[in-house]
């Protein structure tokens, strides 16, 4: 005899099963509110039911799963005919909303046999990926082969290669381990897709501070190198691709944060300081600059494919090739030795020395020279942009760029100065 708590819990179980498919059947019903009345296959009521009745062949079901199977095959041919129909009348296949259904059915049979939050938040989740149909659709038609093929690539390196890389030390001083190399691989490669994305979809309608943040996201060499030929082929826009520069050589500054916070965010008390005002230096730049211009500059920039799998192979040579050299240069030289590879590989790329610093630190390396480091690299690289910027752009905004370049490096010096003086560095 059943208990009334027992009752009780598949009353609920019942009626979370119901809701499940009310809220299912309420987007199914929406969508199509415009046909006529007893043209839809199924809709607001009976996708209602179709989760009742999940719920019930569960609370029949002894345990051997017989009565769910016999009643979700007799739902599937009883749709299956309704779909036949439709599909003949109007000529449009689609199997979404049978998909839809049987769903619903087994989310009514996880209410009443599991647990109805677990069915409701199924629901929810359903109901919500339905009625992403519009914003997909429009999404695949703005992809083109090369994103989707990064895309896949990111998925690559991160769900297939990643698991698989030994997690251990190798080669000169075991500072080599496969695993971390490669995480970082991934993380760098995913911050440059967020920021490739984020340039695609702003499009010329974002307005080149907008650009240039987001593209200072995928690289901040290639945004300046990108704005600095814009500059040439715009008459009268130097300054605000100056100042454009300037915002992208902000994100550069983010960057490194999120690198050093993944892997070694005790380094952060030393480096907030310098870090944090050469951050200020550029966003106030770049703010003053772009807030002087009359208008919203239209530019697109032209960035590179930041998943590229030989842009990630020679990322990962670069950031192994400053682990080793760094930990031969402090064998043999000391903490010079050190710094000066943290100059030469971060005027290249200031991502690889900061890795590298970052794992070195762990062990092989005090947290201050490794902190003092990314800093010598995050100012080489700056200085390597100036001079990019000077070669590649007209005089004017080559002119700017010089001055951002050197406010910049002087304010980090400065400031560099003072963590030293006050013991934080």
């Amino acid at each position: 005899m059943e208990t009334p708590d027992t009752i009780l819990s598949l009353a609920g179980g019942l009626l979370a099963a119901l809701a499940v498919g009310l809220l299912v059947g309420l987007e199914r019903g929406w969508k199509d509110r415009g046909d006529p009345t007893g043209s839809r296959v199924a809709g607001f009521r009976t996708f209602g039911l179709v989760g009742l009745s999940g719920g019930l062949a569960a609370s029949l079901d002894t345990g051997n799963g017989f009565v769910i199977s016999a009643s979700v095959i007799g739902l599937a041919l009883l749709l299956r005919e309704g779909f036949e129909a439709s599909i003949g009348a109007t000529r449009n296949v689609s199997a979404t909303t049978m998909v839809a259904a049987l769903i619903t059915f087994s989310l009514g049979a996880v209410a009443v046999n599991v647990s109805p939050l677990l069915a409701a938040g199924g629901g929810v989740m359903t109901a919500f990926v339905l009625w992403l149909r519009g914003p997909m659709h429009r999404l695949l038609d703005r992809i083109d082969q090369k994103e989707l093929g990064a895309f896949l690539r990111l998925l690559l390196i991160s769900v297939v290669v990643l698991p698989v890389m030994p997690d251990v030390g190798m080669g000169p001083y075991e500072v080599i381990n496969p695993r971390q190399i490669w995480w970082m691989v991934v993380l760098i490669s995913g911050l440059g897709f967020i920021g490739y994305l984020g340039v695609k979809f702003l499009g010329e309608r974002g307005g080149i501070g907008l650009l240039a943040l987001a593209g200072g996201l995928a690289s901040s060499t290639a945004a300046t190198l990108s704005l600095a030929r814009l500059s040439k082929s715009s008459t009268g826009a130097g300054s605000a691709f100056a100042g454009g520069t300037a915002a992208a050589w902000a994100v550069m500054f983010v960057r490194t944060v999120v690198i050093v916070t993944a892997i070694r965010p005790g380094l952060m008390p030393m480096l907030w300081l310098p870090l944090g005002v050469m951050f200020a230096t550029t966003l106030l730049i770049a703010g003053i600059t772009l807030g002087r211009q009359p208008e919203k500059t239209e530019a697109a920039l032209s960035l590179p494919n930041p998943l590229d799998l030989k842009s990630a192979v020679v990322f990962a040579a670069v950031l192994t090739g400053a682990l080793v050299l760094s930990r031969f240069a402090q064998d043999f030289w000391g903490q010079g030795g050190v710094f000066g590879v943290a100059m030469i590989a971060g005027a290249v790329d200031a991502d690889a020395v900061t890795v590298s610093m970052g794992h070195l630190s762990a062990g092989e390396l005090a947290n201050a020279v490794a902190a003092r480091a990314i800093i010598i690299a995050v100012v080489a690289n700056t200085m390597f942009k100036t001079a990019l910027a000077m070669v590649a752009g007209t005089r004017t905004y080559g002119g700017q760029v010089l001055l951002s370049g050197a406010l910049t490096i002087s304010s980090g010096l400065l400031a560099t100065l003072g963590a030293l003086a006050l013991g934080w560095l």
